[in-house]
């Protein structure tokens, strides 16, 4: 009879006895045979616990807890009329009938305080009725993520959690490993699966709220710990959440920085070319910096009342030294120089500077010492102009960069690099005919050095580059306009190698290049008189080095002594600054002390009342400069800008005064115009932009699934629209912003990237919170693929295991070999030992460290013996690697192996 049957025989016979028992339990004790009513109830006892272990056993899946309640009862029911029978006609074994009933009672049915393996009916049921309890809690929360019922959530979150913490144990008291596996699985993996993957949710709110109070009951040391965890983990927060929580962030961190008191939080040298002052609040501009009054802010230096360096060990000082603010007005940077740099030891002095918000930061003084013993390295390296000009960005300026030498296979290609001492950064022309295209070259770089004699590290620094463009065409002259009697402008229709040579009326004039490097500005040293003269254009070359033809055009030049004419004005914000913008009929310079506004002058505020400005608005170089101009460092332009920031709010009419600016003949401005403006508040007027600092281009390829974009300003939630990153159509499945709204990492779907190489990533449509939008840009970024390798397992002997691997693959740390540890191997669900890993099916060779490896081999400890169980084989610790064979660091692709659990095949 097999084992189905005699259970089921079992059962019928104990349901039976039961029945008999139950329908006359004073029968005589002749008419009872006492035996076999223990017998049965035993059976029926035992019938309770096999209503679930055998439902499990056979099905893997729990029996309907109505059977289970239904079967209890019976054998509580059988186990009491069976003791009555026993009492009454048990005879001489009645203690033992007592004792046997109630071992099997208390093993299989119930027991007040049961240890391990007793009361197994009741012990099932308890914890089957809590797991319901559970997964209620469970499908609870599943519903407040859906609702984005973050309250209702949280409260949900800690209830489980304590359920998880204090009350599964009942759960672990079941019998049957497979019984108490189930119900795990089931009921409490699923509701802590649940429960983790709001844990970044669940912490940022409440230390958002820690921090918040922390800020009211001015113990800030005590909000500052809670912000720290808040801004580690918001840009993990679920999608359900996510908006909430990061206002819930940003207003909290806004309240802490508003209650914090201005100061300075550290002064670093951060190469011996730049120091870098922070500050813990955005600071006035004007305070720190002395502008020079032009557009172009390279010639801004540190604004010597508010900061000095004072050498104090012998070593000379420092004279001119550039400085730049942050966009968040709390980082000042400070350069050397030309070829001057930072030495040894200095003593900081800061003083004078206020807030944006016009409050005083505490004087500070320290000690840096700027000794530098870093080598400099190669950053990055990006292309211009369509991709004939090599950019190569250093780690820090450089005194020089050695020898340059770019090579095809071990062919040198003759290269000249551009680049000034002080500089970061160097271009090289790839235009030349002897560079060819579409072709891995290999860059050298020796010898480098910085500013403290620290070689390049490693020396030389290597690097692949590859044209991709060829030009033939040549350059030609698109336009000469004449300004005056001493300066035309000669328009070109593409960059130029170097500046051309123009001829005004046979005399060779000075030349210098706009911005664009399209526009060339031709001045002599003397004007002519009025007149008609031929211009010559000539000895000029594109960047490929071809050579442009000769141009004459004949001009008409005219003395300039009209002065300039107001043309209109409007309120322009810059850098979020309102500046009244005045736009004349020509190129103006402007003037300097010259009154706008006085201070009896009158205006209407908000609230329609006329005032007195009670302030002096007067020209400055700080505060008066070019709007827009022609050229990146032109002294001229058509429209000026005057920062109007410190009037009140209000409507304003001014006469514009005489010699506010002039043109470029000298003629000063006369006609007094009166104009009305309207002063308003302070915002972000320019577009958002990709922050071109940032690893070359503003987007960094931060592992194989994940990208980070950093733009120029804060923004708003469009920078979480997963359709606004185009990366090389591959699928996106989520966007955060990282670390502060400048920044967006996203994240790529696994395997979405099928190949290793540089990817085209368009970016569009993000605004910054003023809603304004960035023009679309796009970009090249070197991405690894992405896809995680998978593999199929053989049993090839009784003890050997074959795993074929999609891709070749290695250990995560590359110079160390697979090992057992990174296989796990169950047979029958039961873990087995692994020997070894070998690179051949007799096991005798192992797998070595820094090789990869498409199959290796799996020797077990002890052999199968029994086919027909399950062998299951899941891996750990394993990435891929580009090759077969011998590998460095430099071959790792780094995608985990698959966590599939596999099945061997036999």
């Amino acid at each position: 009879m097999d084992k189905k049957k005699a259970v089921k025989l079992a059962t019928a016979s104990a349901v039976a006895a039961s029945a008999f028992v139950a329908a006359n339990p004073h029968a005589s004790q002749a008419a009872t045979d006492v035996a076999t009513v223990v017998s049965q109830a035993k059976a029926q006892m035992k019938q309770a616990y096999y209503t679930y272990s055998h439902t499990v056993t056979e099905t893997g899946k729990l029996p309907n807890i109505s059977d289970v309640v239904s079967a209890y009862n019976k054998a509580k029911q059988a186990y009491k009329n069976a003791v009555a029978v026993v009492n009454k006609a048990g005879g001489a074994k009645k203690d033992a009938y007592l004792a046997d009933l109630q071992a099997t009672y208390e093993t299989y049915v119930f027991k007040a305080n049961p240890k391990s393996g007793e009361a197994r009916a009741a012990t099932y049921i308890d914890a089957h009725n809590y797991a319901v309890k559970l997964d209620k809690m469970r499908q609870d929360l599943d519903g407040a993520i859906k609702a984005k019922d973050l309250k209702k959530a949280e409260e949900l979150y800690h209830k489980i959690s304590y359920e998880l913490k204090t009350r599964t144990v009942i759960l672990d008291r079941v019998y049957g490993q497979s019984t108490r596996e189930l119900l795990r699985s089931q009921f409490k993996a699923e509701a802590q699966k649940l429960r983790d993957s709001l844990i970044y949710d669940i912490t940022v709110a409440m230390k958002a709220r820690e921090a918040q109070d922390a800020v009211k009951a001015g113990n800030l040391d005590k909000a500052k710990a809670a912000l720290d965890q808040v801004n580690q983990y918001v840009s993990k927060v679920t999608d359900a959440f996510k908006a909430e929580l990061q206002k819930a962030a940003q207003d909290a961190n806004a309240a802490y920085e508003a209650a914090l008191p201005p100061k300075v939080e550290s002064v670093t040298a951060v190469n011996a070319k730049t120091l870098e002052i922070k500050f813990n609040k955005a600071v006035d501009a004007a305070t720190v910096i002395d502008n020079k009054g032009t557009s172009d802010t390279s010639d801004d230096v540190v604004k010597e009342t508010a900061i000095t360096l004072t050498a104090i060990d012998g070593q000379g000082s420092v004279s001119t030294v550039k400085a730049s603010l942050s966009d968040d007005k709390k980082t000042l940077k400070l350069v050397a120089d030309g070829s001057q740099f930072f030495t040894k030891r200095y003593v900081v002095d800061i003083k004078n500077v206020k807030t944006l918000d016009g409050k005083d930061v505490p004087s500070y003084t320290t000690t840096i010492d700027t000794t530098d013993s870093v080598r400099p390295s190669v950053l990055s390296s990006s292309y211009a102009d369509n991709g004939l000009t090599l950019k190569v960005k250093f780690s820090e300026p450089l005194v020089s960069v050695g020898t340059v030498k770019l090579y095809d296979g071990t062919t040198e290609i003759s290269v000249s690099p551009k680049f000034t001492a002080g500089d970061d950064e160097m271009t090289i022309n790839l235009a030349s005919s002897s560079v060819p295209v579409n072709k891995d070259l290999t860059l050298k770089i020796f010898g480098a050095v910085d500013y403290n004699g620290n070689v390049i590290n490693p020396n030389p620094a290597e690097l692949t580059v590859k044209k991709t463009t060829v030009d033939t065409t040549k350059p030609t002259v698109q336009n000469i306009e004449a300004v005056n009697t001493k300066t035309v402008k000669v328009t070109f229709s593409e960059k130029l190698l170097s500046n051309p040579t123009i001829k005004i009326g046979g005399q060779t004039a000075s030349v210098s290049v706009d911005s664009t490097g399209l526009v060339y500005t031709a001045t002599l040293a003397n004007a002519l008189s009025e007149g008609v003269y031929a211009v010559e254009v000539s000895d000029y070359k594109d960047l490929a080095g071809n050579q442009g033809d000769t141009y004459t055009k004949v001009v008409q030049l005219k003395a300039d002594t009209t002065p300039p004419k107001f043309v209109s004005s409007q309120v322009v914000k810059i850098g979020g600054v309102e500046h009244l913008v005045l736009t004349f009929d020509e190129e103006v310079t402007t003037g300097s002390n010259i009154t706008v506004v006085q201070s009896n002058d009158k205006y209407i505020d908000e609230n329609n009342v006329l005032k007195s400005v009670n302030k002096t608005l007067t020209t400055t170089s700080d505060n008066f400069k070019l709007y827009l101009p022609t050229d990146g460092k032109s002294k001229s332009s058509k429209s000026v800008a005057l920062n109007i920031s410190s009037l009140p709010k209000g409507t304003y009419t001014v006469t514009l005064p005489d010699d506010l600016v002039s043109d470029l003949a000298g003629n000063s401005y006369a006609e007094r115009k009166q104009i009305t403006f309207v002063r308003g508040s302070d915002s972000l007027t320019t577009k958002p932009a990709l922050d071109l600092t940032y690893d070359g281009n503003g987007v960094k390829a931060d592992n194989n699934n994940e990208l980070v974009f950093a733009f120029t300003q804060n923004l708003d939630a469009s920078a979480l629209n997963l359709s606004n990153f185009n990366i090389n159509d591959l699928t996106v499945t989520k966007a955060v912003f990282d670390g502060d709204t400048k920044r967006i990492r996203v994240t790529l779907a696994p395997g979405a990237n099928t190949w290793t190489g540089t990817h085209v990533i368009t970016i569009s449509n993000i605004k910054n919170t003023s809603g304004l939008v960035m023009d679309t840009v796009t970009v090249y970024e070197y991405m690894k693929e992405n896809v995680a390798p998978t593999f199929t397992a053989t049993l090839t002997s009784a003890d050997v295991i074959r795993v074929d691997f999609s891709e070749p693959v290695a250990n995560a740390t590359i110079d160390k070999a697979l090992s057992a540890n990174n296989f796990t191997v169950k047979v029958d669900g039961n873990r087995v030992t692994v020997l070894g890993v070998y690179e051949d099916n007799n096991a005798t060779k192992q797998v070595q460290g820094s090789k990869g490896y498409k199959t290796v081999y799996l020797k077990l400890n002890n052999s199968v013996t029994d086919l027909s169980k399950p062998i299951t084989l899941s891996a750990t610790g394993i990435v891929d690697v580009d090759q077969v064979g011998s590998i460095t660091d430099a071959n790792k692709v780094g995608n985990e192996v698959s966590d599939a659990v596999v099945n061997v095949a036999k």
